[in-house]
């Protein structure tokens, strides 16, 4: 049985979402808008052509009693909506981890994977003890004083059921393990950050700006299972199954997906471009305030061997925020096995799907991802092609066959453009933005060197060359 999974969302009381605040006063009205956020996703993800998806925050408690209230458990630890069994839903969280690492605290999220109502609940009561203040925030900190401290509290949520697997989040991204943090502080080895605990990590999220291809940088990671997931913040179509990941099940449930995930029995999983993804390259974007001043037309992004010297920003001065690919390059020489993209193959078969709705929106020059001319196309090529994966599983000539003289011949020739691999990312992603869709160009993300600011460049710029 071939089941696709996306196991790692956010509720509408997340912070990143609506993060609805729930009271007295609002109870009624929010519990609606929550209970909408699940239908919608129920009917956004045979859209996408995923099967199953993971709750998102299922520890905070007024979620858990929405969960509760209207999940039905179809086999063990797998739900469905009541009278609606197009998605199927599992019982998951992400909860962000902070420690002490040297003169800064790093931050690394963590996505964790319940097998019942019963060990959210236990999961639930340590963070009391632990003084975390969940109660009132759905992605709340879990505090820690070291590593060591990451370490045992980790193993003390793995101990309540054999079952929980805890998954480190997006981990090449400034809020994962691997992204550069405050001071640019650098975790290159997992036992850095995660200490002990991490003997029992074994699967990690590529996040948006990663792949497979580019996680073989890394010698660390030969050995472990590498999932993707959207981390979507919404239910809409531009977010929800942008990366799934797709399994070979005997039999939908909770212990069988666990087992194939840690026995990696990945038949292959499909990935957002990371060229398109928030923090692909080194950077600064335009209009931040800190931690320097750019004006509305300053911004500056650049490939690993164009850094400037000390990851320092040209235009204000100050520390660049750190790209993926450049932290990918200094793994791999911190772990002593220096590697050049395209030297190790990735393990596993992967999937670059360009989003159908960005094509829609470069092809119809709407800007508005959520507009609803997009969705109209949208609909209506998944009709004729099936969920958008197919779009990425059939050839360009069937794609053809099945959708000439059925949609606009714009749509079509952009859509086969971007099979072809005529496309390329401008901007690329980078600094918390993503990249920009272009059709009809090829670019080469290895030689980016961008510099534009209002202000001439007084001093000689100096690089790191990081190559």
């Amino acid at each position: 049985m071939e089941i696709a999974v996306d196991l790692h969302a956010h509720s509408v009381f997340a912070g990143g979402t609506q993060a609805l605040k729930h009271s007295p006063e609002n109870k009624v009205e929010n519990e609606k808008k929550a209970i909408s956020h699940l239908t919608s996703t129920n009917q956004t993800m045979p859209l996408k052509g995923v099967d199953l998806v993971g709750t998102g925050d299922c520890q905070y408690s007024v979620w858990t009693d929405i969960l509760k209230g209207v999940l039905i458990e179809d086999t063990n630890g797998i739900f469905f909506l009541e009278n609606n069994r197009q998605t199927r839903f599992l019982l998951q969280t992400e909860m962000i981890f902070t420690a002490r690492i040297g003169k800064y605290s790093k931050e690394a999220h963590v996505i964790f994977l319940f097998p019942d109502f019963s060990s959210v609940e236990t999961f639930r009561n340590l963070l009391d003890q632990w003084g975390v203040k969940h109660h009132k925030m759905a992605r709340p900190f879990i505090t820690c004083k070291s590593s060591v401290q990451v370490a045992e509290r980790i193993h003390t949520i793995l101990d309540i059921d054999p079952l929980i697997e805890a998954i480190p989040a997006h981990i090449m991204t400034p809020q994962g393990v691997f992204g550069t943090g405050k001071g640019n502080i650098r975790i290159n080895q997992l036992s850095d950050f995660f200490g002990s605990v991490s003997s029992r990590i074994r699967i990690l999220e590529t996040g948006l700006s990663a792949d497979p291809e580019f996680l073989t940088l890394i010698p660390e990671l030969d050995d472990r299972v590498l999932i993707s997931n959207s981390d979507a913040h919404s239910s809409a179509l531009h977010r929800m199954g942008r990366e799934f990941t797709v399994l070979s099940l005997s039999k939908l449930d909770y212990p069988n997906l666990i087992s194939a995930l840690r026995k990696n029995q990945i038949l292959y999983t499909v990935e957002f471009p990371p060229e398109e993804g928030r923090f692909f390259l080194t950077g600064h974007r335009a209009g931040r305030k800190r931690p320097g001043l750019h004006g509305d037309n300053d911004y500056c992004f650049f490939s690993p061997q164009y850094v400037p010297l000390n990851d320092l920003c040209p235009i204000c001065k100050k520390s660049l925020t750190i790209g993926v690919f450049q932290r990918c390059v200094e793994i791999s020489r911190a772990q002593e096995v220096e590697r050049n993209l395209g030297d190790v193959q990735p393990p596993k078969k992967f999937i670059r799907m360009v989003p159908l709705i960005d094509i829609l929106s470069h092809v119809l020059k709407v800007k508005t991802k959520t507009a609803k001319s997009l969705i109209t196309h949208y609909r209506q090529i998944t009709s004729l092609l099936g969920p958008e994966r197919n779009l990425w599983q059939l050839t360009s000539d069937e794609v053809e066959e099945r959708l000439i003289s059925q949609i606009e011949t714009q749509i079509l020739k952009g859509i086969l453009q971007v099979k072809a691999g005529n496309f390329t990312f401008h901007p690329y992603g980078f600094d918390g933005v993503y990249g920009t869709l272009v059709i009809g160009k090829k670019g080469n993300y290895r030689e980016v060197n961008v510099i534009n600011s209002s202000q001439p460049i007084q001093q000689k710029l100096e690089i790191n060359r990081i190559q």
